[in-house]
């Protein structure tokens, strides 16, 4: 069912009850454990006494002023997603992190990068306020909508982020991380605004968007595969699978269908370069809101909820990519069925 037939049940229904969604950052459920009260604790009978007993099972006090129940935020963290040639998401475990490598005939890897997070930054219309070159840059307010709360109240969530470089005298790599350094909430919803995951998850959305730049410029896909050049082909892959043919090579093609993934609503859970692996999660209703529904992710997709993977495979001049429901291959009638709107992604992907 598409989100317009949903909206007129809703709106059909509001006399006899109301229509409501849960955001996927909402925990669902009964949260009347939340306001449990502890009890005292077991008193022995006159003349007698509790026998001796271990802390192991005592449950310490907690501290309620945090958020519980239908407060937290239960949204996954977003990963950081080496997409470019010689990227790898760090160790470090404090910031949002990536390293870069050098790559053959790449004569200045710390100008290139720093380049690319510029042109990044730059795209998405981000300002730059403060910059050391090849060191740090501060970003302007940043603005993301929200909808939350029983009542659909709006909100705007304004994060300022700082950009670090770190380079070894050698020059021959680099780390580059993500940390936000100012928020601001406003509007009729912004006491229910969540914060945690989704300020991390900003950070790391931020930092992925950059290392997709870096990547673009690696391949030159700007130039290379315009609306107008890229051709999409429905065939079979080299295992005789049902796919989609690109004439553009991996490292083009394996960029590119991270943005058109996530544009066609899939969640990318995890992913692996070295096989043209990407886990994901796909929902055809990402949740719906009568006074805001435009705002919502939804599948763009017939297909049934649940988890996929899709395979980029390819040398340097085309690629295929195949979709798994599962571990089973979509069928070819699946393949010319989706073929319009996964094209038109690809297309719309690539001119950016």
């Amino acid at each position: 069912m598409n989100v317009y037939s949903k909206g007129l049940m809703c709106v059909s229904a509001l006399a006899l009850s109301a229509c409501s969604f849960t955001p996927r950052e909402q925990a669902e459920g009964n949260f009347d454990y939340t306001n449990v009260q502890h009890t005292e604790g077991l008193k022995p009978a006159p003349g007698k006494r509790l026998p001796a007993t271990a802390r192991t099972y005592e449950i310490p006090q907690a501290d309620t002023s945090g958020e519980i129940g239908q407060r937290i935020n239960v949204l996954p963290p977003v990963l950081v997603r080496g997409t470019a040639a010689g990227s790898r998401p760090s160790n470090e475990t404090e910031r949002k992190s990536v390293d870069f490598s050098e790559l053959e005939g790449m004569s200045n890897l710390p100008e290139f990068t720093w380049e690319g997070l510029k042109a990044a930054l730059s795209r998405e219309a981000i300002a730059i306020t403060d910059e050391v070159a090849e060191q740090q840059l501060t970003t302007g307010w940043v603005a993301e909508n929200w909808v939350v709360g029983d009542d659909e109240l709006e909100a705007t969530v304004e994060r300022r982020f700082k950009v670090f470089m770190n380079v070894p005298d050698h020059r021959r790599t680099a780390n580059v991380a993500v940390e936000m350094i100012d928020k601001r909430v406003s509007g009729a919803g912004a006491a229910q605004v969540p914060g945690g995951v989704s300020d991390g998850n900003a950070e790391a959305n931020l930092l992925n968007s950059m290392i997709n730049e870096v990547a673009v410029r690696q391949q030159g896909i700007t130039a290379a595969a315009t609306p107008e050049d890229i051709e999409i082909e429905a065939t079979f892959n080299d295992e005789g699978f049902a796919a989609y043919q690109l004439n553009v090579g991996f490292d083009v093609a394996w960029v590119l269908m991270s943005d058109v993934l996530e544009g066609l609503g899939f969640d990318i859970d995890d992913l692996n370069q070295s096989t043209g692996m990407y886990y994901t999660e796909y929902r055809r209703d990402g949740g719906f809101s009568l006074a805001f529904w435009q705002e919502q992710q939804a599948g763009q997709l017939d297909l049934p909820d649940g988890d996929y993977q899709i395979n980029v495979k390819g040398d340097r001049s085309t690629s295929t990519v195949t979709i798994y429901q599962g571990e089973t291959p979509l069928s070819a009638a699946d393949i010319d069925r989706l073929y319009g709107p996964i094209a038109a992604e690809i297309r719309r992907r690539s001119a950016l």
